[in-house]
């Protein structure tokens, strides 16, 4: 059985068979008591706040303010992780260790890790298929997430059913003004 990451998030615009939800941000010990020491929610203090926005495909067609749940299966998630983040990072580090081992001097060295990590961007953006291979790791449609609805009753309405309905009478009804 493949595993899907999944999240709740809110529908903010729709067009064109597509829609634009939004998903708050939130740090891993985001909710731990105590983030106000934590080192990553200190870390995540000096990024963007907020709601994050993602496009994703709109099969059943969405209305705005709708909330639902999205995923991506887990190992799309792993694979897509990987080639952004380590394979230019793999990519610097060969490339400035290839620059130390040639006998470069310092500078030199420091350019070839910069050339690395450029390389490393680009060999990833190549093996994802560059824009044309976003939509392999974008998150789709779930399901739609039903939320209990709150409903008014009318209390003299409620009375005047249980009135004329047989077996009930007036007096089993109490009612309580607030």
């Amino acid at each position: 059985m493949e595993r899907v990451i999944e999240e709740t998030v809110t529908v903010v615009a729709v067009a064109d068979g597509h829609a634009w939800v939004e998903a708050n941000r939130r740090s891993a010990c985001g909710h731990c008591g105590r983030a106000e020491s934590c080192g990553t929610g200190t870390l995540a203090k000096l990024f963007r706040h907020g709601p994050h926005r993602l496009r994703i495909a709109d099969p059943v067609g969405l209305r705005e303010g709708e909330r639902v749940t999205i995923g991506i299966s887990a190992d799309t998630l792993i694979r897509a992780s990987l080639t952004a983040y380590l394979l230019p990072l793999a990519t610097l580090v060969a490339a400035a260790g290839l620059g130390t081992a040639w006998g470069l001097p310092e500078g030199a060295v420091a350019l070839f890790g910069i050339a690395g990590l450029g390389a490393g961007l680009w060999l990833g953006g190549a093996l994802t298929g560059g824009v044309a291979g976003r939509d392999l790791y974008r998150p789709t449609l779930a399901r739609r997430t039903t939320q209990a609805r709150l409903v008014q009753l009318d209390p003299t309405a409620a009375a005047r059913t249980l009135d004329s309905s047989p077996g009930i009478t007036p007096s089993l009804i109490s009612r309580h003004e607030p």
